[in-house]
């Protein structure tokens, strides 16, 4: 299967990165400066929300590829419901609770965390479709890049009370839940030939990945 991809013009960025770049610099800065960084951990949830749903709305924008509401819903009730059992029982990720910068939670998730996952497995299915032809290796490569994420991003979700394991010891076995996860979560993207690849989704993973090096560069703490 080979699927178009959107390039963009060269030597421009897509319309809505000033948007990415402002908002993640703002983020940034409040953490940076002490009279604000209580502010800043404050609006963790509202922050995440709005990335997060600016993403999806330039994605239906562009594409207008409304079955896609097919896989968003079932995906995030599928993601909300594992973190969930994860969170209650330990089986999934191992023992492991969500902390007090996360807000607005129910059953101990919060319940931005599974939006942040599915927007993050478009973002990486995006990229990965500029690698691979095959849907299976298109799955398989981003859900490789879930758990890789998964992987950077723990150190400074830990020092910022995003969530925390027992005995501050991160197992294995949650790197492995989150590759499977991934794949699969991935996989009807490609099956169902939904329309979902945007520029926008690659800026979004560059500009996190420099948001989050930054915070660690910082060492900032919660």
């Amino acid at each position: 299967m080979v699927w178009p991809t959107i390039r963009m013009p060269e030597g421009k960025l897509p319309e809505g990165s000033s948007v990415l770049f402002f908002f993640y610099a703002s983020g940034i800065v409040a953490h940076t400066v002490p009279a604000l960084r209580v502010v800043a951990f404050s609006l963790t949830d509202l922050f995440l929300f709005g990335i997060n749903l600016f993403l999806l709305r330039d994605l239906f924008v562009r594409w207008r590829d409304w079955r896609l509401l097919g896989w968003i819903v079932p995906v995030y009730g599928l993601t909300f419901a594992l973190e969930a059992a994860g969170v209650a029982t330990g089986e999934i990720f191992g023992q492991y609770h969500y902390g007090s910068n996360m807000h607005l939670k129910l059953w101990g998730v919060p319940l931005v965390i599974a939006l942040n996952w599915l927007v993050l497995a478009l973002a990486v299915n995006s990229l990965a479709m500029r690698f691979f032809s095959s849907s299976l290796w298109i799955s398989l490569f981003s859900g490789l890049l879930i758990a890789g994420y998964d992987f950077f991003i723990e150190p400074v979700a830990i020092r910022l009370d995003y969530w925390q394991w027992e005995r501050g010891e991160i197992p294995l076995q949650n790197y492995v839940a989150w590759g499977i996860i991934g794949t699969c979560i991935s996989w009807p993207l490609h099956y169902f030939r939904l329309r979902f690849e945007t520029s926008l989704l690659i800026v979004y993973l560059a500009v996190q990945w420099c948001y989050f090096n930054a915070l660690v560069l910082l060492d900032i703490r919660n």
